[in-house]
């Protein structure tokens, strides 16, 4: 393996009408530690000044890149980006985000240090937009695990970091045959359980080096729409890939994981869109269908006893009673 400064990473950001926060994100991608480089902005039919102000850092710096195409989604964006791709490393980067000075340098030394394959690390959710490089904190921490053990935990606990396209160093192989599906809004999660799982090493450290910034026009800030369903078909894409895998575990898992938001799905859209009562009788009619399949589910190797208990403890209070599951589960919640 050859050394670090000799790795072309190339960093991916699609950029749309994103002219205030746009000049922070490439200025963050650009003052990189680790120097060797490819910036690919892909201005997806921006109709503000996002557009010009790519052209302007083309011309100011030789490692950007610029691809001008009409509006197409995120998704549409991100494949474009991995149409141009040179490096041997591949990040994501959205065009409101922004990274410590040291997020590719410490990322592919770990990937590199342990011969892993994606290196993740923590994020910052950042409500202001002002970090500064001493608000970011340095890995002190590494764990090496497989690609399936990945799989699981994204499931649990570790999901806000596991799912997401940005915030991971990946070799760009993993990405040869993979492409986020165009016209969906949660398009993370449709490929989160394809990158992971057949990946024999990733390392996860303690690292907090990505600022996820809630800008007043991102997805996690706008109105609940039943467009965010989508995220259910994603974790249904995730079933029928462990299905067809053979992972028997995995795919009981996914089931599990899947009724819980299915009933996530149903208190949300009566408590937000309390209009909508044919799509909480369709949630209804699939959270009562998931729960008798899960039901019959006896194993619970992937988790302990006592978190089994809670886990199917949660799945018959949302089955029997919707409304007390919105009070314990859902207080404040407008995602799936």
């Amino acid at each position: 393996m050859g050394t670090v400064s000799a790795e072309l990473v190339s960093v991916i950001i699609p950029v749309y009408n994103m002219q205030d926060y746009l000049e922070r994100c490439l200025d963050s991608a650009l003052g990189q530690t680790h120097g060797n480089l490819q910036i690919i902005l892909i201005d997806d039919g921006s109709t503000d000044g996002s557009g010009g102000i790519c052209d302007a850092y083309q011309v100011k710096d030789s490692r950007v890149e610029v691809v001008h195409q009409t509006n197409g989604g995120l998704s549409a964006a991100r494949n474009t980006g991995l149409e141009h791709v040179k490096g041997q490393w591949i990040t994501f980067l959205d065009a409101d985000d922004y990274i410590s000075r040291r997020f590719i340098e410490q990322n592919l030394f770990a990937c590199m240090e342990h011969d892993a394959d994606i290196s993740v690390g923590k994020f910052i959710t950042d409500e202001r937009g002002d970090l500064d490089e001493n608000d970011f904190i340095q890995p002190s921490r590494f764990e090496l695990i497989t690609g399936r053990e990945a799989a699981i935990r994204h499931f649990g606990k570790d999901a806000a970091f596991l799912n997401m396209a940005w915030g991971k160093l990946c070799r760009a192989s993993l990405w040869s045959d993979l492409r986020f599906p165009e016209g969906k809004i949660i398009e993370d999660v449709f490929v989160s359980h394809r990158l992971l799982y057949d990946v024999k090493s990733i390392v996860l450290s303690d690292a907090h080096l990505y600022a996820y910034f809630l800008s007043p026009g991102g997805i996690m800030r706008k109105p609940f729409t039943l467009e965010r369903l989508d995220a259910l078909d994603a974790w249904e894409e995730g079933i029928r890939f462990y299905d067809s895998a053979g992972d028997h575990e995995l795919y009981d898992i996914a089931r599990r994981v899947y009724c819980n938001r299915l009933f996530d799905a149903r208190g949300i859209c009566m408590k937000l869109l309390p209009g909508e009562r044919h799509m909480h009788m369709q949630l209804r009619q699939r959270g009562i269908a998931a729960y008798a399949d899960i039901s019959r589910i006896r194993s619970y190797i992937d988790l302990s006893f006592t978190k089994y208990i809670m886990y199917y403890g949660k799945q018959v209070i949302g089955r029997y009673f919707p409304f007390l599951y919105s009070a314990l589960f859902l207080k404040n919640r407008s995602y799936i």
